[in-house]
């Protein structure tokens, strides 16, 4: 088993490598400087909810029949712009033996296009009370003001997850999961040691910062305070994204060596798309990664780039035809649902 690093004090960004990924901006460093920043580890006037109220039933009968050992969910949050990512991810989770996961959906058309394609027991929509602004459906590119909504959405949904007492596996859907018992081996991390509240993915080469598209995180009231903070970072500064707020949020955390809350992953065995595609280490030193992330590339790039490794298992014609299927469903029901409204008015 490869050797985890604890997460190291001192982890603000340096700016040292090309912030191209899929949640992160190289202005963050930036703004995080420029907030006002809590003293003596106080995470700030960011408000800790001593609970929230039950998910509607359907929603947490699915949470319920896609636990696993340990209460651990594996979850993902999406659009229907990133459909074609979100069913790549599927086949990768089932090529990895993971059938019980949970697409928790941010509009109600990638909702229907996965049930129409007989997922319906491991999607949901997420409930309007959990999130701070609506969220269209369409693709957004990196780092527009909605692709901030929906990364602050992931939070969003994990903090509410953690209060039903589970323990949280993130995954961003631009990740492909490459060998089985990936779930067994995050939560040994995370059980093997008590200080270990999270593991996560790194960002970058610099082995300071984290991914927020990749862990395993605890349902502690040290991780609630944690993903308070980050929702009140973002919610207070427009131009940080979600993984800055998270990491600005760590940094007021315990991160001594021997003690630290935080685990990082092996950045060759668990490779982001800066160390994986831009530098090629993982593969030049012959390494069998866990996951491939495919951040750092942004629009069609993140789909050729996985196809180029032979990481893309999904067939271009296939999903046209269902979206195909699925835009005539949804006129039909419009239609249906006109002629109802003009007999009733008549």
């Amino acid at each position: 088993m490869e050797e985890q690093q604890a997460f190291q004090a001192g982890s603000n960004p340096d700016g040292s490598d090309p912030w191209y990924c899929s949640c992160y901006n190289d202005n963050d460093n930036e703004l995080q400087q420029q907030a006002a920043l809590p003293e003596d580890g106080d995470l700030g006037p960011s408000i800790v909810p001593d609970t929230f109220s039950q998910p509607p039933d359907d929603l947490l009968q699915k949470i319920n029949d896609n636990l696993q050992d340990h209460r651990v969910l594996i979850v993902a949050t999406a659009n229907y712009g990133m459909r074609d990512h979100v069913y790549n991810w599927i086949e990768s989770l089932k090529r990895t033996n993971e059938d019980k996961f949970l697409i928790l959906c941010l509009d109600d058309k990638l909702y229907d296009h996965l049930v129409l394609t007989g997922y319906e027991r491991n999607v949901a929509t997420i409930p309007s009370t959990w999130l701070h602004q609506k969220i269209d459906a369409g693709f957004e590119e990196y780092y527009t003001q909605m692709y901030r909504v929906i990364t602050h959405a992931k939070t969003l949904v994990v903090q509410q997850l953690l209060y039903l007492d589970i323990n949280v596996l993130f995954s961003d859907v631009d990740i492909v999961w490459l060998k089985p018992r990936i779930r067994e081996q995050l939560y040994m991390y995370l059980d093997m040691r008590s200080e270990t509240h999270v593991v996560f993915q790194q960002e970058g080469s610099d082995q300071k910062n984290i991914n927020s598209g990749f862990y395993i995180m605890r349902p502690s009231e040290k991780m609630k305070r944690l993903l308070a903070a980050t929702i009140y970072f973002g919610d207070q500064n427009d131009k940080l994204t979600q993984q800055g707020a998270l990491n600005k949020a760590l940094g007021y955390l315990n991160l001594r060596l021997t003690s630290s809350d935080v685990i990082l992953l092996d950045v060759l065995q668990w490779p982001n798309g800066w160390i994986y595609f831009s530098n090629n280490w993982t593969k030049s030193l012959g390494i069998e990664p866990y996951i491939v992330h495919a951040n750092y590339l942004v629009g069609e790039d993140k789909k050729n780039k996985l196809r180029d490794d032979n990481f893309w298992y999904i067939d271009d014609a296939w999903l046209a035809s269902i979206d195909e299927k699925a835009t005539s469903l949804s006129s039909s029901s419009n239609s249906t649902s006109s002629s109802t409204n003009e007999t009733t008015k008549a």
